[in-house]
């Protein structure tokens, strides 16, 4: 039996950690173990409280914040499945959504399925968060326009949560970023690599910064930088 590490980068996130924890222990990802590891990135809050009652997972705590790029690396370190996949510690994402992703992992024709937000999901896109909703969505237009220029490619998202790969394709890049870059930098080193993307709709609840959203309009203009920057540096 196949096992999927499930990565969990956790900072402040008190208010809906336990949730996240109970979702992914219960949820079915069909004939697949899983193995769970929590990075907590010296969380201020009683989000270390909360890790230090967990018994059935891998937890561990960083001193000082590193950054979601450091907390992620530092699960990558430990995990040991042959799939490895990041997930959020808020509600925005359904890990049901990995029970429908991991058979696509099972053909040497496909190296990294994400998880699109959009594709296909607009209804997913508008509602009762129509602000923030649609600086999300106008800011990812924009990223994926010049990653599909730049790469040649057609995608519909860039910056989801749920990317899901082989853990020895992984470990075969080395990714400096530590912040939220992180993300952008192991895409785009893997599609260096000539490493097959596909993409499939998943479900999405889009949270506010009232609610704990930590990435905002600056964080996009600097994916957009960086985006444009890694194109063109030799690794």
């Amino acid at each position: 039996m196949k096992t999927l590490s499930i990565i969990i980068p956790v900072y402040n996130e008190e208010k809906t950690l336990q949730k996240v924890l109970d979702y992914v222990r219960k949820v079915d990802i069909g004939p697949y173990k899983k193995e769970v590891i929590v990075v907590d990135d010296g969380s201020k809050d009683k989000s270390r409280e909360i890790l230090k009652k967990e018994k059935e997972f891998k937890i561990i705590f960083h001193k000082k914040n590193k950054g979601k790029g450091g907390a992620v690396k530092t699960g990558i370190e430990k995990a040991a499945g042959d799939y490895i996949v990041f997930h959020d510690a808020d509600l925005e994402y359904d890990p049901a959504d990995f029970k429908y992703m991991l058979p696509l992992m099972e053909t040497d024709l496909v190296d990294i399925v994400i998880g699109s937000r959009f594709k296909g999901r607009p209804q997913y896109c508008f509602g009762k968060k129509k602000n923030v909703i649609l600086l999300s969505y106008l800011g990812n237009m924009l990223l994926k326009w010049v990653w599909n220029i730049l790469y040649k490619d057609n995608l519909s998202d860039t910056c989801p949560c749920y990317k899901l790969m082989r853990l020895k394709d992984l470990k075969s890049i080395k990714v400096n970023a530590d912040g939220f870059v992180f993300d952008l930098e192991m895409m785009i080193k893997l599609r260096k690599k000539g490493k097959v993307f596909v993409e499939v709709p998943i479900h999405f609840k889009h949270r506010t910064f009232e609610e704990g959203k930590k990435i905002g309009a600056k964080d996009g203009w600097i994916s957009l930088w960086y985006l444009i920057w890694f194109r063109f540096v030799k690794w």
